[in-house]
C-alpha cells in the first residue's frame, strides 16, 4: 500500500466518521439540563478555586 492510498483511505475515514457523528447529533434529541446537574454545577461553582479534585 503507498503511501498516497493509506493518506486516501485515512481522509475517506475522518470524513466518514465526521459525517456519522453528524448524523447521530442530529437524530438523537438532546435532554434538557435537569434540576439535580443544576444544583451539582451550583455547588461546584460555590467551592473556593483549587479545592477540587
Amino acid at each position: 500500500m503507498s503511501p498516497s492510498t493509506s493518506l486516501r483511505a485515512c481522509l475517506v475515514l475522518a470524513l466518514l466518521t465526521g459525517l456519522a457523528g453528524l448524523a447521530v447529533r442530529l437524530a438523537v434529541p438532546v435532554a434538557p439540563v435537569d434540576q439535580d446537574y443544576r444544583d451539582v454545577v451550583a455547588f461546584y461553582r460555590a467551592m473556593p478555586a483549587g479545592s477540587g479534585h
